[in-house]
């Protein structure tokens, strides 16, 4: 419930950014990439930052305090939001929803017991609340910021009642029960993975969340520029939401640590067609057809890594989740900046979709190449 939250919260920021910073600040695409850029980059420090403080201090305390700085940053925004305000509060609400999210992934690993499922239930709450945000956006977003920034102060404000009460149950049985010191010792009877294929899996977040970034950005304005209405985009992440929700339920029964590589390799293969069809082709149709794709990626890749990298290390879940969160933030902090120059330089959407693409296939031949016999090593009893 409260990943539903704070994922609601932020899944009703980011589509409405660059289309805010460009058609209603009148800022150019580069500039608007610059500072999302920025955003982007103090959001991997808040999600590493929030891994270290994590595994350092009481995490209930940790949780309110960021909490805390979210319900100031969205009061903020809801009376300041011009050019010079708007982005030193998304700034803020980068760095603060970057540690929220890795405290609750940190949470989620340290009740997995070894286990991948866990990660595939919080995605699933995750995607609900992507749901609500992005539903929420074609009612409330009519060129004024305000309603948007009263709904994050709603959920914020709910976040932080859910965590008072019920923070203590979450995190004292995943410190002391029997069940989690079995699972560690599980963990512990699988070979680590050596600290390059641990940087080739953070990697390949950075890349594809460098493509998908994307669509949180760009597409939007592709969309535009097909005479589509901002409404379709909404009806798109909608779309997004529902089917990650339907994906993952599945996936919460077929999920297992052996699966977890050809689930990476998949869903990035996945992503990658979604851009090639956009390359090709034009039309709503096309757009629901390789949304499909990229959400079928998704909720197949996205949960497989920190499962992967959880079951292949042993202890500090917070740092191992904390960088899981900020190779990702990285990427979605380049994508847009690349999306803008590639679009500047050739004038042509096609290209920067063939490029998407090409990364994603790269990426899937090095994973195969490097991590894939480390995996069957790390297998071997020790």
């Amino acid at each position: 419930m409260l990943g539903l939250l704070v994922n609601t919260a932020y899944s009703v920021m980011w589509p409405l950014t660059t289309i805010y910073l460009h058609n209603n600040l009148k800022l150019s695409l580069v500039v608007s990439g610059l500072i999302l850029a920025i955003y982007s980059g103090f959001n991997v420090l808040g999600g590493y930052l929030g891994g270290v403080l994590t595994d350092r201090f009481r995490a209930k305390r940790v949780g309110l305090c960021l909490l805390g700085g979210l319900v100031v940053d969205a009061v903020a925004g809801f009376f300041w939001n011009g050019r010079l305000a708007y982005p030193v509060v998304l700034i803020v609400f980068g760095l603060l929803t970057g540690g929220m999210l890795t405290l609750i992934t940190a949470m989620a690993a340290q009740l997995s017991q070894g286990s991948g499922r866990v990660f595939n239930v919080l995605y699933i709450f995750i995607n609900l609340g992507l749901v609500v945000g992005t539903a929420s956006i074609g009612v409330l977003f009519q060129h004024s910021l305000q309603p948007i920034f009263f709904l994050l102060i709603v959920c914020y404000v709910l976040a932080t009642g859910l965590w008072v009460k019920y923070a203590d149950r979450l995190i004292r049985p995943a410190r002391k029960t029997t069940a989690n010191s079995t699972a560690t010792q599980g963990r512990a009877k699988r070979r680590p993975l050596g600290v390059l294929q641990i940087g080739l899996v953070l990697m390949s977040l950075t890349l594809m969340w460098l493509t998908y970034a994307q669509w949180m950005s760009n597409v939007s304005v592709y969309i535009q520029n097909q005479g589509f209405s901002i409404r379709l985009y909404s009806h798109l992440w909608v779309y997004n939401g529902i089917l990650l929700i339907v994906v993952q339920s599945l996936m919460t029964k077929v999920s297992r640590i052996k699966t977890l590589p050809a689930q990476i390799i998949l869903g990035l293969g996945a992503i990658g067609c979604s851009f090639l069809l956009l390359s090709s082709t034009t039309g709503v149709l096309a757009l629901f057809l390789a949304m499909t794709l990229l959400t079928l990626g998704e909720a197949i890749y996205v949960p497989g890594v920190p499962a992967l990298i959880n079951a292949y290390t042993i202890g500090n879940e917070g740092k191992y989740q904390g960088l899981v969160n900020a190779f990702s933030s990285l990427g979605k902090a380049v994508g847009p900046v690349m999306g803008g120059l590639i679009i500047g330089t050739s004038q042509d959407f096609s290209v920067l979709f063939l490029v998407c693409a090409l990364v994603n296939g790269v990426v899937v031949v090095a994973l195969m190449a490097s991590v894939l016999p480390a995996l069957r090593k790390a297998d071997e009893p020790l």
